[in-house]
């Protein structure tokens, strides 16, 4: 219940614009010919000298209608429960605060008014505050995030950027609500690592779509038969002909409609020997690949030298990331990252697990469902699960580095990366 105000003339209400600021004032054209029409229902509150305290847009209303006085109420006459909310109202309107209070003042506010007037909406709070609808909606959106204890959003310094995480994310949960009325959802997974070769797995397999694909084909560089020192004779070898890699990518491509979710992030490793026919048979499947490949700079100087009488060491390794549907990123990583090449313990071309999280952290989060083809040492399979994914699977033919890379899997102690 509205307490009654009593009158007092407008010319004695002033508003103190160094204390207080409203971005925006909307609607008061429409807020006129109501106040016109039925009445004011809301007296303003001011200070006993005449000071505003809340009530601009009646205040200025009732100004454009000519009236000499309005219904008030004085501050020392409210509620202690009153005079929070004004102190929530005053809040949303002061200039220069972070973005974090604002959104939670305007949560508080919005709800407290619900709770009072049942059937309360976002649109009375927008039209109530005097700021836009879609104002309201977003801070409403990012207080929930927030007081959910969504550290990450709550450390960003602008509202714009909360916003575009918040977006990603949303985005990205609805693909997830999409598997599941689908009936696809994925469940706990007993074992990440299968025994099993993707030529074969692929065509056969009828189960959850993966929305991250990480691809370590053999490069199709015959590496198995160049010189990389005690590399190949500590960690074995495998075949890596041409006809390897392009059966491998022939698989990939028959396989797209019962393997890759229509929304899909993928990291494509490769040989630079194929860039262009790499990247062509890739957008011919319907992925959109970003010319600037992710690359692996290995910072302790290792990497192949396939002619040391013409040409240079091979320090890095190159990565195309291409997405299918509009799926968004988690967050922007850059594109390069520096790591030791050496720290191989299962498999000749291990790939490291820190270098992995980097580029994971562009496209990884609680509702990736991720597969790896050719798993390997199982590194990338333990990068997703670092950073939360909901599911993992790889696939590892040769029985030798299944069986070393199963053994491994549990017992690493990876330290967790800083996001």
């Amino acid at each position: 219940m509205i307490s009654p105000g009593q009158p007092r003339r407008l010319s004695e209400i002033y508003i103190d614009r160094e204390s207080r600021q409203r971005r925006e004032l909307t609607g008061i054209e429409d807020l006129a010919a109501s106040i016109a029409k039925r009445g004011l229902f809301h007296p303003i509150i001011i200070e006993r000298d005449g000071k505003l305290v809340a009530g601009e847009r009646r205040l200025t209303a009732v100004s454009s209608l000519g009236w000499d006085s309005i219904e008030v109420r004085y501050v020392d006459e409210l509620s202690a429960s009153e005079i929070y909310m004004i102190e929530l109202e005053e809040n949303i309107k002061r200039v220069n605060i972070p973005w974090q209070e604002e959104a939670a003042a305007l949560a508080k506010w919005h709800e407290l008014k619900a709770a009072e007037e049942p059937g309360w909406t976002q649109a009375a709070t927008a039209e109530e505050l005097g700021v836009s609808r879609v104002d309201v909606t977003q801070k409403l959106a990012v207080a929930k995030e927030l007081s959910a204890g969504n550290t990450k959003l709550a450390a960003q310094p602008k509202l714009s950027t909360a916003l575009n995480i918040l977006r990603r994310k949303t985005e990205r949960e609805k693909s997830s609500v999409l598997a599941a009325i689908e009936g696809k959802e994925p469940t706990a997974r007993s074992v990440p690592l299968l025994h099993a070769d993707f030529n074969q797995w692929a065509p056969q397999y009828d189960g959850i779509k993966f929305n991250l694909i990480h691809c370590d084909f053999p490069y199709g560089i015959n590496a198995d038969g160049q010189k990389q020192g005690n590399n190949a004779a500590m960690h074995g070898t495998y075949a890596d002909g041409p006809e390897i890699y392009f059966q491998l990518l022939d698989t990939f491509a028959a396989s797209m409609h019962n393997v890759v979710a229509e929304s899909a992030h993928l990291i494509f490793w490769f040989s630079m020997d194929f860039y262009e026919v790499t990247r062509n048979r890739l957008t011919s499947m319907g992925w959109r690949v970003n010319p600037f490949p992710l690359i692996w700079h290995k910072s302790d100087n290792t990497g192949l030298l396939p002619d040391p009488q013409r040409g240079p060491r091979r320090i890095y390794e190159t990565a195309f990331f291409a997405s299918r549907g509009d799926r968004l990123v988690v967050q922007p990583v850059s594109n390069l990252f520096a790591h030791s090449g050496r720290d191989k313990e299962i498999h000749m071309s291990e790939k490291p697990v820190p270098m992995l999280k980097h580029f994971f952290r562009m496209v990884c989060d609680g509702n990736s469902v991720v597969l790896d083809p050719t798993a390997g040492s199982a590194n990338a399979l333990k990068a997703a699960e670092a950073l939360g994914a909901n599911f993992v699977v790889g696939l590892e033919r040769e029985l030798e580095f299944f069986e070393r890379s199963s053994a491994a899997y549990f017992s690493a102690d990876e330290p967790a990366l800083d996001l």
